[in-house]
This record gives structure tokens, C-alpha cells and sequence, in this order.
């Protein structure tokens, strides 16, 4: 799939004449069809504790590796364990998910 569901910029009128500008009208059916904002992004990991910012919201997949520790933070202070050390992840943009690691994990950013 190489379409994704773009936010029309600020400049689009919303109503051309009696109509629903086209741009417009395309975002909300597309986003009723749930077509994706944004390509699945692979996430460059770093040294362990591992410290990752989200630039949108979505999910992260966390798999393989040797992970001890996956916890999330919103302030970049205080961080909460997920209770578990692989899988999928739930953040929003600029949530912060560290990952304790003997053995680099996968990450992966799946936009939502």
C-alpha cells in the first residue's frame, strides 16, 4: 500500500462552493476506512537502557532479543513497567518507552 491518510494543510478550504473541498472529503472517508497515516518505521536501537521518543502516536513492536525491563514514561522523569518484555506497546506522540536490554531487541513504529 503506498497511499496513507494525510491531514490537509492549514490552507485547504474546507467547502469549495455548496461542497466538500475534495481534500477534506477524501481524510474523513479515508479515515473512516482506517487507512494509515503513516509507513511502518524501523526503530534504530541504541545502548542499553534504550530510550525512545514516539514522533506520533501508534504502537511500537518489541520482539527478540534479550529484554529485562520495558517501561514507559509521558514526563521523561518517571518511568512505569509495562509488566512485560516483548510485544506491542501503546504510545502517543512524544511518550517515552526505555528498554533494558542484554541482546538488542527489534523495534518497530507502526503509526496509527
Amino acid at each position: 500500500m503506498s497511499a496513507f491518510n494525510n491531514l490537509p494543510n492549514y490552507p485547504t478550504k474546507l467547502v469549495d462552493g455548496m461542497f466538500t473541498n475534495k481534500d477534506w472529503y477524501l481524510f474523513w472517508a479515508n479515515l473512516l476506512k482506517g487507512v494509515p497515516p503513516a509507513q511502518v518505521l524501523p526503530v534504530t536501537v541504541g545502548a542499553s537502557p534504550f530510550i525512545y521518543t514516539a514522533p506520533s502516536k501508534g504502537f511500537i513492536l518489541l520482539t527478540g532479543g534479550t529484554v529485562s525491563a520495558v517501561e514507559f514514561s509521558r514526563d521523561g522523569t518517571t518511568f512505569y513497567s509495562y509488566g512485560s518484555t516483548a510485544g506491542q506497546f501503546q504510545i502517543n506522540s512524544q511518550d517515552q518507552i526505555r528498554v533494558t536490554y542484554t541482546v538488542a531487541p527489534t523495534m518497530t513504529l507502526v503509526p496509527t
